[in-house]
């Protein structure tokens, strides 16, 4: 028997999980604001943070496979989420949505 579990995450959650990972592996955003945050389903899902430069000009920073399984797992952690190490993990969309899939064995 096994168990299925998913976490979906609101675009605001995303965008706190992207900041905060990038700031906690030491590469933290460009100074700028947030514009907008872009979800592309195919050929995988990935996040991709617009970013309005000080300088004026438009920076899109991606996050993808690993490194958008890493945010959100670090961002569940931060938050008091259980993740259970064992577990196998990927991401997925569910309603329109990013979520992390857990299935414990």
């Amino acid at each position: 028997m096994r168990e299925l579990r998913c976490i979906i995450f609101e675009e605001s959650e995303l965008i706190k999980a992207l900041v905060g990972y990038r700031r906690r592996t030491g590469k933290p955003l460009p100074p700028g604001q947030i514009g907008k945050l872009e979800i592309q389903k195919s050929p995988e899902i990935a996040a991709r943070l617009n970013i309005i430069a000080d300088h004026g000009d438009p920076i899109i920073v991606p996050a993808a496979g690993a490194e958008l399984a890493a945010a959100l797992i670090a961002y569940c952690i931060d938050v008091r989420v259980p993740v259970p190490a064992s577990s196998k993990k990927s991401i997925t969309m569910i309603d329109g949505h990013v979520a992390l899939k857990i299935m414990k064995q």
